[in-house]
């Protein structure tokens, strides 16, 4: 079969990548974020993702940095970000199904228009990611773009993940890309 696969982060890539490959699978990735932010975090797992990708001879499609179409969904200005104060932090369930949303429409339409047989995210391997939403998200853009949305439970090997990714020296980033997400962290640790 070939499978689209929405790479977030050069971490969750790693088992997914071997794991559909070692089932015969061919494997073309796509690296669509926009809600990474800021820029230099956009970078370092941008980089890190080209370094394992020549590694391991991954064919990868890049798209470019757009922080203004994540922003757009939540009807805010993406050139002045910082700004943003507590209450104008949208709530984690919306956000993210608006986030899950923009990029699996993203690879959906991009498998379509390629002639893929399926697209799927490495975005299923974590366990901080709404696994049903994800799922509910896919299926609906499968039906949408009819394109199969390839579904396989990664999070089994999460923590093996992330030994191989200390292992290679990955980027480890330390929350989810967003910036309202950087913002809850950066709370937490204050706390």
């Amino acid at each position: 079969m070939r499978i689209l696969l929405h790479i977030c982060c050069s971490n969750c890539v790693t088992y997914p990548f071997r794991i559909l490959g070692n089932e015969g699978h061919q494997i073309r990735g796509l690296w669509f974020n926009p809600n990474i932010h800021p820029s230099d975090e956009y970078s370092l797992r941008l980089q890190s993702l080209k370094g394992l990708a020549s590694k391991w001879q991954m064919d990868v499609i890049y798209e470019g940095y757009e922080p203004e179409r994540y922003f757009e969904l939540f009807g805010l200005d993406g050139e002045k970000p910082e700004g943003l104060s507590p209450e104008d932090v949208p709530m984690a369930p919306e956000r993210c199904s608006s986030c899950y949303h923009l990029r699996l429409r993203r690879t959906a339409e991009e498998a379509r228009r390629m002639g893929f047989d399926a697209f799927t995210t490495t975005l299923l391997i974590s366990p901080y990611q709404d696994f049903e939403r994800l799922i509910q998200t896919g299926r609906r853009l499968a039906d949408e773009y009819n394109v199969e949305f390839y579904l396989r439970d990664f999070r089994v090997y999460f923590k093996d993940s992330q030994t191989l990714s200390r292992e290679l020296g990955l980027y480890r980033q330390k929350y989810c890309g967003c910036i309202f997400s950087r913002m809850e962290r950066n709370r937490r640790v204050k706390k």
